[in-house]
């Protein structure tokens, strides 16, 4: 994308080019200006729905997306851009270029293909354990038991709607058969991380927010890590040195 090329080269030039002062200010209001470009389009926003959002007419912040000195951007109606286009701040507030975008190393289709019979495998497993057979499975949902056979054999996708019926026959959810391991097991853990993260109060949130609260934070993980025998000793000991 053009607009990432052009980003990274003044954030490049901004750190390896000894400027003056006004050359510092061009580069950085340039550089800013890009970043919120490529941030508003890849929202889906339009100009006209920004700059309405911060008071400013179209022309105005598109001034602001070209690098205008003149029309450079505020504090305040930056942070609601932010807010808006759903953008981490530290994005715009770094004189670091910004992370490429994540590309897929792999082949989707393989994956796909992997995840069908991984999928079929779990499926086969859980049937076996319920004590049903092949077709006393497909009797309980009215499939055909060739069917459930080229499912359990990851031969053919299975439609969510009949999975979900196969597996409530099963006793099983949907979420226990999601992908653990793969790239898109990744993705899905960080999205419940963000999710879980909001549900904290706000006292928490900033805390863990706070790069200065780490070795508390792996503190709490090592401490997770010991069975409830250490831990009793532990608070035990404590206990001891406590004057």
């Amino acid at each position: 994308m053009r607009i990432r090329c052009a980003g990274t080269a003044l954030f490049n030039t901004l750190e390896t080019v000894p400027m003056t002062l006004s050359q510092s200010l061009v580069l950085r209001t340039k550089m800013l200006g890009a970043v919120l470009r490529a941030a508003r389009l890849k929202a889906g926003k339009s100009l006209k729905q920004a700059a309405g959002l911060i008071g400013l007419s179209s022309g105005a912040l598109s001034a602001v997306e070209h690098g205008d000195r003149s029309t450079a951007i505020s504090l305040p109606e930056l942070e609601l851009l932010a807010f808006y286009y759903r953008v981490p701040l530290g994005q715009f507030l770094s004189t670091q270029p910004p992370p490429a975008e994540r590309r897929a190393d792999f082949d989707p289709r393989v994956v796909i293909s992997l995840r069908q019979r991984m999928i079929g495998a779990m499926l086969r497993q859980h049937r076996e354990e319920a004590g049903l057979t092949i077709r006393g499975l497909a009797e309980r949902v009215s499939l055909p038991p060739s069917r459930v056979s080229a499912y359990e054999q990851g031969q053919r996708p299975i439609p969510l709607p009949e999975l979900e019926l196969l597996l409530k026959a099963l006793g099983q959810s949907v979420e226990a058969y999601i992908d653990q391991q793969g790239p898109v097991a990744e993705w899905v853990q960080n999205q419940q991380v963000n999710d879980n993260l909001k549900e904290l109060p706000r006292e928490l949130r900033r805390f863990l927010a706070d790069p200065q609260n780490q070795t508390y934070l792996q503190l709490a993980k090592r401490l997770s890590d010991l069975s409830s025998e250490k831990l009793r000793g532990l608070a035990e000991l404590l206990l001891e040195v406590t004057p």
